[in-house]
């Protein structure tokens, strides 16, 4: 055989070889690669998962509030077209203004009343123009009006027993119905019933009224 053939048949041996040596890793390199690829898209998956919860949340919060203010349009619209309307009243309503309401002052007050701290009430809900009006019409002036008459009632009466209900609210004011039993300076002991008118302004009580009782025994 001439040493040319030989040689070509060397080299091909050895090219089969070399093929025969590399492609069994091929496929090797070809399972780690899409071993590693599952990997990441395994490792992705919480976190696309987690974006998709979240961005679906975010969806159902918005259309939860979409939802909430369309009802509470609805509920307002339905109210406005079944109120009644008239032809001679104010298109704007009286309001005490702005501060405490006639509710939160009238709950304070009663409260106050009936933990025997009538003075605090009024030291704090009483406006220092106040008008203290008695059944009789007398009006006491100012905060010095009110200390004075109120004077006047501790060195006349003793109260035995008193208590305040209510309030009864409006928009500007309220009322307390007081009820319960005086002794008089002379000794005579009586049932003890009136209501007090409230007219709030600014969150200070600005006129007191008393009404008394004129019925039953």
């Amino acid at each position: 055989m001439p040493k040319h053939e030989k040689k070509r048949k060397n080299k091909k041996s050895e090219a089969e070889t070399t093929v025969a040596e590399i492609a069994p890793e091929a496929p090797v390199a070809t399972d780690e690669v899409a071993a590693e690829a599952a990997a990441g898209a395994d490792a992705d998956a919480p976190t696309k998962s987690r974006k998709g919860g979240k961005n679906s949340d975010k969806k159902s919060g918005k259309k939860a509030e979409k939802a909430a203010r369309k009802a509470a349009k609805d509920s307002a619209k339905s109210e406005r077209e079944q109120a009644p309307t008239f032809k001679h009243v104010r298109k704007k309503k009286l309001t005490s203004g702005k501060g405490p309401t006639p509710l939160e002052i009238g709950e304070s007050l009663v409260a106050l009343f009936n933990a025997g701290k009538s003075d605090e009430a009024e030291s704090t809900w009483y406006h220092r123009k106040i008008e203290s009006i008695e059944d009789d019409g007398s009006v006491f002036e100012g905060w010095k009006g009110v200390l004075e008459k109120g004077k006047w009632w501790k060195e006349n009466f003793a109260v035995l027993s008193m208590k305040a209900t209510g309030p009864y609210v409006c928009a500007t004011g309220f009322a307390v119905v007081y009820s319960g039993r005086v002794r008089m300076a002379d000794g005579t002991e009586v049932d003890a019933r009136e209501c007090g008118v409230y007219t709030v302004e600014k969150g200070r009580i600005v006129r007191e009224q008393f009404m008394k009782a004129c019925f039953g025994a």
